[in-house]
């Protein structure tokens, strides 16, 4: 009788062990799934970025550049109109005025129109697109690649310093952009919060080179 009491007592004991454990294990789990998980949300988080930051397209923000290399290198940007996810652009650089439409999608920002000799400032924003030009592309981070209108464009750098005749900007993300025909480059500085604030077109072979840097410029609170 003594016997059978203490080999239940052990049957209840190794029970209560192995009730334990399981819990312990399902306690554990959770844990080790958040773990897991971390570093996908984190990565998740970085990726989402919003691009519009860096090319701020409220009706009302305007841009004006200083030229040094091409009297066309000068010019003007405004937005006038917006519907849903696309901003009317006008670019003056004193020889034609030209309409563009962008499209703020959620990994990318694009240019989808553009005709030029536009004065009358009318409305485009339900033209049929003509282009695909992909302005800055996500992630935001060196070494993002993409194809856009057949020239290969880069993220080069994410942290670069900027000194123009509006001021000094920081943190500024760098896109190259080399051209499929002439093998000639650019350089695009755009600043969180402000938008464009250097370009640079750079052709080694013909030892030339065209900057457009930034004046002033006007943002909307909207």
């Amino acid at each position: 009788m003594k016997y059978k009491r203490k080999i239940s007592y052990i049957i209840i004991f190794m029970l209560t062990i192995m009730l334990l454990a399981s819990c312990v294990q399902e306690i554990d789990k959770p844990e080790t799934e958040e773990q897991t998980e971390e570093p996908e949300q984190q990565e998740q988080q970085e990726n989402k970025v919003d691009i519009g930051t860096y090319y701020p397209l409220a009706v009302g923000n305007q841009w004006e550049y200083e030229g040094v290399g091409n009297e066309f290198a000068e010019y003007t940007q405004k937005v006038i109109y917006s519907k849903d996810n696309k901003y009317q652009v006008m670019i003056d650089n004193g020889g034609t005025i030209t309409a563009n439409i962008y499209v703020l999608r959620d990994e990318s920002l694009v240019r989808t129109y553009s005709e030029a000799e536009v004065y009358d400032e009318k409305n485009v924003l339900d033209e049929e697109s003509n282009m695909e030009d992909i302005i800055i592309k996500l992630p935001l981070k060196v070494g993002t690649k993409w194809e856009s209108q057949g020239n290969q464009c880069e993220i080069t750098d994410i942290d670069a310093t900027v000194t123009v005749p509006a001021g000094t900007f920081d943190n500024c993300i760098v896109i190259k952009v080399t051209y499929k025909e002439s093998g000639a480059f650019s350089n695009l500085y755009y600043c969180k919060e402000v938008g464009l604030v250097k370009s640079e077109y750079i052709d080694n072979d013909n030892d030339f080179e065209v900057l457009s840097l930034l004046r002033s410029y006007n943002l909307s609170d909207k």
